[in-house]
């Protein structure tokens, strides 16, 4: 579909405290979901992202933070923040189902260093391998912020659920690179569940993103990359999308949301083959005053 000849819905809504918003466009998606509020992605296999890389474990109920331990399920190490600070490029880190938070020693935010692999239970999108919690973290590009999970370049998390509940909390930070970030769940953070900035590439594939406050997704700065097969239900903004970033938004199913897709500044984002359904203020709106160029396609 071409943008400039569709045809606008135009009417304005106070959707924060700060910004007017316009130009409310109605979009409808061949992509299949059943009906159900709790519809979701299907989950895909896992073998070949971890092939040939060595493999710790850390168990927040029976492990203990020693030099002899994380080598197998029976002696896992007892922190996530342990096992990050002894991987090796290439190394995966699998997580045992269990709570992850500051009460069993973790120090936030946690940092996934470059080619570390974070694995959970990705069959059940990582919902009872939990990781809770925030702390401060100064973003070359945004300044201070809290954050449960800071990713560096080109590492893998699948299979956990990210919460951040602190104020103006955010789950995941991806700044620099192209990480993988795949059958997850984030939720009930107080702010987003993803934020990417700065020339971040990521592919974020089949995750869940539900009852964050904020934003499922906020995409900043010039940021590109790949949002693609995931569920946004009952958050705020599904995806707030910024700057002059391009990110490509693709079969994702956008469900019961205040707002489905918010663009703003002079944004360029490729939305296509999304599905929609009751978002109250909007499907997609366009921030009054930008300079945005999507490329929506829909049938």
């Amino acid at each position: 579909m071409n943008f400039g000849k569709m045809k606008w819905l135009c009417q304005t809504a106070m959707v924060t405290g700060t910004l007017c918003l316009s130009t409310i466009l109605s979009l409808q998606s061949p992509v299949k979901s059943n009906n159900s509020p709790s519809a979701q992605v299907p989950v895909t296999g896992t073998s070949t992202l971890f092939q040939s890389k060595s493999v710790i474990y850390v168990n927040s109920a029976t492990g203990s933070d020693s030099e002899v331990s994380g080598k197998s399920e029976d002696a896992p190490y007892r922190t996530i923040t342990y096992a990050l600070d002894k991987a090796q490029p290439g190394t995966v880190i699998q997580i045992a189902p269990g709570s992850y938070t500051s009460a069993t020693g973790e120090v936030f935010p946690l940092v996934i260093k470059p080619d570390v692999s974070l694995r959970g239970d990705e069959s059940s999108k990582g919902l009872n391998t939990v990781i809770t919690g925030g702390g401060r973290h100064i973003s070359p590009t945004f300044a201070r912020q809290d954050v449960a999970v800071l990713v560096e370049k080109d590492c893998t998390i699948t299979g956990v659920t990210i919460t951040n509940p602190n104020t103006r909390g955010t789950a995941l930070w991806i700044e620099y690179g192209s990480p993988t970030i795949k059958n997850n769940t984030f939720t009930n953070s107080n702010r987003e569940g993803i934020f990417i900035t700065a020339t971040a590439a990521p592919t974020i594939e089949a995750n869940v993103f539900t009852k964050n406050s904020g934003n499922g997704i906020s995409v900043a700065r010039s940021a590109k990359g790949e949002i693609r097969n995931n569920v946004f239900q009952e958050t705020g903004f599904a995806l707030a999308i910024s700057g002059t970033s391009s990110p490509l938004v693709i079969d994702n199913q956008i469900i019961q949301n205040r707002v489905g897709i918010i663009i703003s500044e002079e944004a360029r984002p490729v939305i296509h083959y999304n599905f929609f359904k009751n978002n109250q203020q909007g499907d997609v709106i366009i921030a009054t005053g930008s300079q945005v160029q999507p490329e929506l396609k829909t049938n």
